[in-house]
C-alpha cells in the first residue's frame, strides 16, 4: 500500500516562510500540498517564502505546475522566492523541462 502525501512543513518566522516539502510530489501530493501551501503565502506580513524541495524524492508534472503556480503567485504579491533544489535526479526534472533557470533556484 502507498504511503499517503503529507502536508508540507510550514515554519513561519518574523515575515520569513519556510515551506519543506517531502516524498514524491505527484497528483495525489499536490492535491494536499497545494491548500497549506496557499494558507502559507497567506501569512500576515509575509516577507519572503522559502521552498525547500532537498527531500522530495521524486516530481512530475503536476508538481512543477504547484511550483509554478507558487512562484507565479508570490510574484504578484511583490513576495521574494527562494527554492532551495531537490535531489539531482528531481532537479533534472526542472532541466529538462526548462525551468531551471526561469526559478530562484539556490545555487548547489
Amino acid at each position: 500500500m502507498a504511503t499517503p502525501p503529507s502536508s508540507p512543513i510550514v515554519v513561519e518566522e518574523r515575515g520569513a516562510v519556510t515551506a519543506a516539502l517531502a516524498g514524491e510530489l505527484d497528483m495525489g501530493a499536490t492535491f494536499v500540498a497545494e491548500p497549506a501551501l496557499e494558507r502559507a503565502m497567506d501569512a500576515p506580513e509575509l516577507e519572503s517564502f522559502t521552498l525547500d524541495l532537498s527531500d522530495v524524492s521524486f516530481i512530475d508534472s503536476t508538481g512543477i505546475g504547484l511550483v509554478l503556480r507558487v512562484a507565479s503567485d508570490l510574484q504578484g504579491r511583490g513576495v521574494p522566492l527562494r527554492i532551495v533544489p531537490g535531489p539531482r535526479r528531481v532537479h533534472q526534472v526542472f532541466e529538462t523541462a526548462g525551468m531551471a533557470d526561469a526559478l530562484p533556484f539556490e545555487p548547489r
